[in-house]
């Protein structure tokens, strides 16, 4: 076995998400008095780094930022328009954050063959863990509701330990978990999670039916990438 520990990402990478961040995010920016036309392809490139930076680049979208430059949200080179404020987008969060929390698992439901793949590698002894830069609180409901059983840890954004790419949520997982970090690989669909897994100085398995595409993926440094469950299956056990 070449891993004793699968740690996954959750948007894009277990759950196909897209259309209950739609909705919910579009939720908050009406009632809020903005635009809320979003698409599913808009919140693509909205999230990935944390609801306070998704809301952040749907604000920024709004004011005129375009698509390609909202990656850089989050990091030292955003460029954020002056009309997007910390006020504004706490007062979105502040109707985001519960309203997806109760509608978070409207249409979210896992890809195929990922339940198959979680039942194939508990049964081979790999322990598994989610680290998400969602809302904590989403992610304990979808983790119990749609996975029942199926992780031994699992971790959201939450107040007082830094979010993705940072290594600290990987750091309490591994800790949990009690597995080397040389035994560990991160799975992820996005750059945050390419990011995530060298700061956490373990390996890192890319799946390309998430957010990003396998361009963009390889231009981030991504060295394995996958397209189904079976060989991500594969790729984590070294067969």
């Amino acid at each position: 076995m070449k891993y004793k520990a699968a740690i996954f990402d959750m948007d894009g990478t277990i759950l196909d998400t897209s259309a209950d961040l739609t909705s919910a995010l579009n939720y908050a920016f009406e009632r809020t008095g903005h635009r809320h036309d979003f698409t599913v392809e808009d919140i693509k490139n909205f999230f990935g780094s944390g609801v306070v930076v998704a809301v952040t680049r749907a604000l920024a979208y709004e004011a005129g930022s375009s698509r390609e430059s909202l990656v850089a949200f989050g990091t030292k080179d955003e460029q954020i328009p002056e009309a997007v404020t910390q006020a504004e987008v706490n007062r979105v969060l502040e109707v985001f954050k519960p309203y997806y929390a109760d509608h978070c698992q409207i249409k979210t439901g896992p890809f195929p063959g990922i339940l198959d793949l979680m039942k194939d590698l508990r049964q081979k002894g790999v322990k598994l863990a989610v680290v998400s830069n969602k809302p904590n609180e989403a992610v304990q409901v979808l983790v119990e509701e749609l996975f029942p059983g199926s992780f031994d840890f699992a971790l959201g954004e939450r107040s007082g330990i830094r979010r993705k790419p940072a290594p600290d949520m990987t750091s309490e997982c591994v800790k949990v978990l009690g597995v080397p970090r040389d035994k560990c690989v991160y799975i992820g669909d996005s750059e945050i999670d390419i990011q995530t897994a060298r700061n956490s100085e373990m390996d890192e398995i890319a799946v390309n039916w998430g957010f990003r595409s396998v361009p963009f993926l390889q231009k981030h440094g991504a060295t394995v990438i996958v397209d189904t469950a079976e060989k991500l299956e594969e790729a984590i056990l070294g067969e």
